[in-house]
């Protein structure tokens, strides 16, 4: 008998279980960093702290990033949905629209800027942080690598 191995498969339903698990968790670190800015009465909503929490318990390793990436690729994939109620209200509020709708456009222009800049510099920063960590790694190997082959030599 030949000794294949076996494939670790997990079947569509326990995918979904796991990632509306996590999506929980999420909601639970949103639903406690929400009730923390309220208490604190913070300058910025729940889903800022919130966000700063699980980077924070992510860099320690207090969470892991498979703990809570499927759930976050669901909620990305079905982004579109939180919208809709948006647009439902944009269509009940045309004479806002009309009477401030450049003010509103200039805010949302503004807002969408700032998060494209932000989320593109914290994004480079940690992939320059990834590279010079595994640079420094792959110098510290080469060197180790060097000093075994002039020991052997000599």
């Amino acid at each position: 008998m030949s000794s294949l191995p076996r494939l670790n498969v997990s079947s569509p339903g326990s995918r979904w279980a796991r990632a509306l698990a996590q999506v929980a968790l999420l909601s639970l670190l949103w639903f406690v960093a929400d009730r923390l800015a309220a208490l604190l009465a913070l300058p910025v909503s729940g889903g800022i702290v919130g966000l700063g929490l699980l980077v924070a318990l992510l860099l320690t390793g207090v969470v892991k990033p498979a703990w809570v990436e499927a759930g976050a690729e669901l909620i990305l994939a079905n982004m579109l949905l939180y919208f809709i109620p948006l647009v439902v209200s944009v269509v009940q509020y045309t004479d806002l629209l009309e009477h401030e709708g450049l003010k509103l456009l200039v805010a949302i222009g503004v807002g969408f800027l700032s998060v494209m800049v932000v989320t593109a510099c914290v994004v480079e920063l940690i992939c320059q942080r990834i590279r010079k960590r595994q640079y420094g790694k792959l110098t510290h190997v080469r060197q180790h690598r060097g000093a075994q082959g002039a020991q052997v030599t000599s």
